[in-house]
């Protein structure tokens, strides 16, 4: 079977069926179906839902999560994950085609061979599987915040501006955002770089020679105390 194929989230999602449930937020009634588990296995189930949940915001599938966890799936032999999820063996199939973004669906044996079966179709107990990279336990730790600056130079034939920017963050992309709720369009014309360059001919312009010391001590530490909370806005405007 080409794995590409069974793997394709999109055709996968096309079919993923629309299941009603219970309502979790009514009252409990007495044609509601016990069930009888371990502490363990409500953990495996939780630990399932996370992921699903995760995945699906990650990977903006338009679809709800419950509806997922709750409809037959091959992966589980035609149960669904609500129901198999429970059992240590359908937990690790869950995570891993979840964790590894495996499609929506598919044949178990394909999923057990990623971390290897026993001659009974379960999982090899002795098999160090726990600290392989391929399971989604071991995120990467997120980037630590920096220092990042801004200058932006527009005119759009009404107003020119000109403006510093200097705050904490993990990526440009933070830092533009800010820019563009602070500024909008005008923020399109922003030059964004790691750390703080005192030369740059804008910044002598408009930052305080005490602010420039203070924006090199905290792009050389930003876990000083000198970095808490910081965010700097100097703008000047001129109309046309």
């Amino acid at each position: 079977m080409n794995m590409m194929t069974m793997f394709d989230v999109a055709s996968a999602t096309a079919a993923m069926p629309i299941v009603r449930y219970e309502d979790p937020l009514e009252d409990d009634a007495p044609t509601d179906a016990a069930v009888t588990t371990t502490r363990r296995g409500l953990v495996r189930l939780a630990l399932v839902a996370a992921e699903t949940g995760a995945r699906f915001q990650r990977e903006g599938v338009a679809h709800d999560p419950m509806s997922w966890l709750l409809a037959p799936r091959a992966l589980f032999e035609g149960a669904s994950a609500i129901d198999a999820c429970l059992t240590r063996q359908a937990c690790v199939r869950g995570i891993l085609i979840h964790g590894l973004s495996l499609g929506l669906d598919a044949e178990p044996g394909v999923i057990d061979d990623l971390v290897g079966a026993d001659d009974d179709g379960g999982f090899d107990s002795q098999a160090d599987w726990r600290s392989a990279d391929i399971l989604p336990f071991s995120r990467a730790a997120a980037p630590a915040p920096r220092l990042f600056t801004a200058t932006v130079v527009s005119h759009d034939g009404f107003e020119s501006i000109q403006a510093f920017h200097a705050s904490l963050a993990t990526e440009e992309a933070e830092v533009a955002g800010r820019l563009y709720c602070r500024m909008g369009a005008a923020s399109a014309d922003a030059r964004i770089v790691a750390g703080f360059d005192p030369a740059d001919p804008l910044v002598a312009a408009l930052v305080s020679p005490a602010m420039c010391d203070t924006l090199a001590l905290v792009a050389e530490d930003p876990d000083s105390p000198l970095a808490a909370g910081l965010d700097v806005n100097v703008e000047q405007r001129f109309c046309s």
